[in-house]
């Protein structure tokens, strides 16, 4: 840092600037009010005429895109200042590379005074030895609590504790504490309808096209009317701006799950002093259910998540897209089939996409009439929920017999399971005996060593075959709740005339398609309809 002859009389900037980054053992001394203080007392006492003074509050000494930082160097430029005067050297920044530049080429470039009080810093007097390794400290500091900083958080939020400025939209922060989210009953419906108009089958930017017309304002305006954060692109009420959504943004909220009261951190990775941050893998984020007050139903939730799964395609040329779109499957290869208009886009006609990429090396056509696959769906639902509202035991019990056929009678397991737990009572009263025998001097080693590793052995297989009955009763259990789940649903359909795209994603999760084939003379194809909660309740409808 070689000695600097400044231009005139010194003309001072006083710079000042504190964040997180700054550790919190001497926050109070740091504080802006403590700086400026300490400032002016030195530039009065030096006879240093202060022209500006400048304040970077929560702003990383790291980042050199600071606001007052970057007017500071402006007023440089102009001839404004020709000091600048800081606490210390850590105040002008924390990377070694960057602060040397301003302090070692910069500064003496523009014949410009920098004085760090506290390191004893002032170039008119000449070069300090010590100023770059105090630069390289502050840079090694920065990255240390850069470090402590993303753990702390990283535990915060593994123990189920919201720390984020700003809530996400269709939530508020709790008054009575800021980590937690509370249901924000102004804009939580408009997070529901969005949910319920991707169910019924509209994208992301048709969705966004639909806010846009009814004048919905986009969560920068909420976030700015409530001074949760400022947004520059406020121009007032009415203003076109505040209902200018992007389906970008409509995705972001389709695909949170916070709105299902998951709590989501850790989703991105910042790299120090770059200044840009990528999205982590999903296996790296930090995720603890059931956090907060959901918004949206989960079965409503993975449905939204189930179509970005299987996205919908438009048609070429007319724009329409197939209400069975992202739905179908073929029944021998499992890759999807798709629909495409033929004879003047009247019909549109399904068929393998792994057959049109590389035709019968692949697979074979799968060929079907998008009205026929209609007609046989919508005449399968009409049948099941017309049953289920005549008879609702016989469906369920339908149901049941379908999921557990290959499973063993629920008679014959409660017997079973009646017998194993009987038999483990009697291992364990044998093994507790030989124990009692050996401590009182009535059973040798040499016996303890030969039976015990026996019962051992068969305690350890008992238990694990009760295990397995166990999980069987559970996953029976969960199979007749999602059978009434199912029977409920489909019974409002019995007088269903016309599918759309939300009542077949409301009811199916795919649809598998067979190939034609002749059967006594006449063709057949098959079709197995996946229902939501259940499944195929078949082995294929013929058509």
């Amino acid at each position: 840092m070689s000695r600097t002859t400044y231009r005139g009389t010194p003309k001072a900037g006083l710079y000042t600037r504190l964040s997180v980054d700054d550790g919190y053992v001497d926050r109070e001394s740091n504080s802006i009010t403590s700086q400026k203080q300490m400032l002016t007392q030195f530039a009065e006492y030096h006879g240093i005429e202060i022209v500006e003074t400048y304040v970077d509050d929560g702003w990383s000494g790291t980042n050199f895109e600071r606001p007052d930082f970057k007017r500071m160097i402006a007023d440089i430029e102009s001839g404004k200042i020709n000091t600048v005067i800081t606490k210390d050297l850590s105040r002008l920044g924390r990377d070694y590379l960057q602060t040397g530049y301003y302090t070692d080429m910069y500064f003496p470039s523009k014949r410009v005074r920098y004085i760090a009080i506290s390191d004893g810093i002032d170039t008119s007097t000449g070069y300090n030895e010590m100023a770059p390794f105090k630069n390289l400290f502050n840079d090694f500091y920065a990255r240390d609590i850069s470090k402590k900083i993303r753990s702390t958080l990283t535990t915060k939020a593994r123990a189920g504790i919201y720390h984020s400025t700003v809530p996400p939209f269709g939530y508020r922060k709790s008054p009575a504490d800021s980590h937690m989210l509370l249901r924000d009953e102004e804009t939580a419906p408009i997070v529901i309808k969005m949910y319920e108009l991707s169910a019924a089958g509209r994208g992301p930017a048709a969705i966004a096209n639909y806010l846009r017309a009814e004048k919905i304002p986009i969560p920068a305006y909420w976030h700015h009317v409530r001074g949760e954060r400022a947004w520059q692109g406020y121009k007032g009420e009415g203003n076109a701006a505040n209902y200018r959504w992007f389906d970008t943004t409509v995705r972001s909220i389709l695909q949170h799950e916070v709105y299902i009261g998951n709590l989501v951190a850790q989703r991105q990775t910042h790299i120090f002093k770059v200044g840009k941050s990528f999205v982590r893998p999903r296996e790296e984020w930090v995720v603890v259910e059931d956090v907060f007050e959901p918004i949206v139903e989960r079965e409503l939730w993975e449905r939204v998540q189930e179509s970005f799964a299987n996205p919908t395609r438009s048609r070429k040329r007319t724009g329409k897209a197939s209400i069975f779109s992202g739905m179908v499957f073929c029944d021998t290869c499992n890759r999807r089939i798709s629909f495409v208009p033929e004879r003047a886009e009247k019909i549109y006609v399904g068929s393998c996409m792994e057959y049109r990429k590389i035709g019968r090396q692949g697979c074979t056509p799968h060929r079907i009439y998008e009205q026929d696959l209609h007609d046989a769906v919508l005449k399968d639902i009409r049948e099941w929920a017309k049953l289920a509202l005549k008879d609702e035991k016989a469906v369920l019990d339908k149901v049941m017999e379908h999921e557990n056929k290959n499973k063993t009678d629920a008679g014959t397991v409660i017997e079973k399971k009646f017998s194993l737990e009987k038999r483990l009572g009697e291992v364990e009263k044998v093994i507790a005996k030989l124990y009692e025998d050996y401590a009182l001097g009535k059973a040798g080693a040499d016996e303890i060593d030969l039976l015990l590793p026996k019962y051992r052995k068969e305690q350890g297989e008992l238990k694990a075959q009760l295990a397995l009955f166990e999980e069987e009763n559970s996953e029976r259990r969960e199979t007749a709740q999602n059978a009434e789940k199912w029977v409920a649903l489909i019974r409002q359909y019995n007088d269903l005339q016309e599918l759309t795209a939300g009542i077949i994603r409301e009811l199916i999760t795919k649809i598998y398609v067979g190939d034609v084939r002749k059967v006594d003379g006449e063709k057949v194809q098959s079709i197995e309809i996946h229902y939501r909660f259940i499944g195929s309740l078949s082995d294929g409808a013929g058509k």
